[in-house]
């Protein structure tokens, strides 16, 4: 009876000291959540975010984060910081194809401050585009001012600049179309967008 005891004694000591290790396993599981974080974009595969707190190269602020939802990657695409002359003002038109991410941004420079010269423009813009699985950026072009965008599962992007349609690819940069562009978006390889009433489309490789 006593040796039955002591056996029953021991299995539950291993029972109790395996249950916390499974737990802390199901606890330090990848995930894409974090507190107080906005979704901005997803899919089945990917959560594109904003967050405060973010640190990135230094800084810290609020981020743009891009996570792959199968082992909770997380890439930090922009950082809107405080206290710096020079900072992200502006990250807008966020589009999500695969694991690329492609954004345009607004950066404003304040470091002159009340001494900038009367033509001064604080501000500069740009398109970027990441690769999520890398961790990198695969794009980054500057822009005027952008009011749309769009990315293929390849990773090519489309922008609308003013009259304009640009894209950059592996082909590099040009302009697609001219005139009042709208509806742009991308699938698979493929932008497409209207103009005089008229779907127009281009292959981006």
């Amino acid at each position: 009876m006593r040796i039955a005891t002591a056996i029953v004694a021991a299995l539950a000591l291993t029972l109790c000291a395996v249950a916390p290790a499974d737990a802390a396993k199901r606890k330090a599981k990848p995930s894409c959540a974090k507190k107080g974080s906005k979704t901005v974009v997803r899919s089945r595969h990917v959560r594109v975010y904003t967050a405060p707190g973010v640190r990135a190269e230094g800084s810290t602020g609020t981020g743009l984060v891009g996570c792959l939802v199968a082992n909770g990657k997380k890439t930090v695409l922009a950082l809107k910081a405080t206290g710096e002359s020079t900072v992200p003002g502006a990250f807008d038109n966020v589009r999500l194809a695969g694991r690329y991410v492609a954004f345009s941004t607004r950066t404003t420079d304040t470091s002159c401050k009340a001494a900038c010269p009367p033509d001064f423009n604080p501000n500069t813009y740009s398109v970027r585009a990441y690769d999520l699985r890398r961790g990198r950026r695969v794009r980054l072009v500057n822009t005027g001012p952008v009011s749309a965008v769009a990315v293929t599962q390849k990773g090519g992007v489309a922008w609308v600049q003013g009259s304009q349609l640009v894209a950059v690819d592996g082909g590099g940069q040009r302009v697609l179309d001219t005139g009042a562009i709208g509806a742009l978006s991308a699938e698979i390889s493929i932008v497409s967008w209207v103009r005089d009433g008229v779907e127009r489309f281009a292959r981006l490789r």
